[in-house]
């Protein structure tokens, strides 16, 4: 009787230990990295940060270089970051909107990103493609 309580006690830790342990991976921040290609000429290195603020919610940055300068797009991801999902999201930088939506496959992240101007209308400002 008491080998079974002891057993019991050791499955239930583990359980928990477990449990606490999914929860803080579904909690961590994720980063992408790869490269930008800006519709009117220019690419570089690019890295996504993303990190958790509710279910399939996230807070983003795009980190990056445009013509010498550092350049971060701060905003928000709608999806998963698993294979076979899509992701949309906005960002904003120095007064700037941005849309932008991708998959994932096989880890890999690719997507197009938009300018919004005053009145809504859109841009298509290029494409990205990175991986974790």
């Amino acid at each position: 009787m008491r080998e079974r309580s002891i057993l019991s006690m050791v499955v239930v830790l583990l359980l928990l230990a477990v449990g606490v342990t999914a929860t803080q991976a579904g909690k961590s921040t994720a980063t992408f990295e790869g490269k930008y290609d800006w519709a009117q000429g220019g690419n570089d290195e690019l890295r996504v940060d993303f990190k958790p603020d509710g279910e399939d919610r996230w807070k983003v940055a795009f980190r990056f270089h445009f013509s010498g300068r550092k350049e971060t797009w701060s905003g928000t991801a709608v999806g998963s970051l698993h294979d076979g999902s899509t992701l949309t999201g906005t960002a904003t930088s120095g007064g700037r909107n941005w849309i932008f939506k991708a998959g994932i496959e096989n880890g890999v992240m690719r997507g197009t990103h938009r300018e919004v101007k005053r009145g809504g209308r859109e841009y298509a400002t290029g494409t990205f493609e990175v991986s974790r």
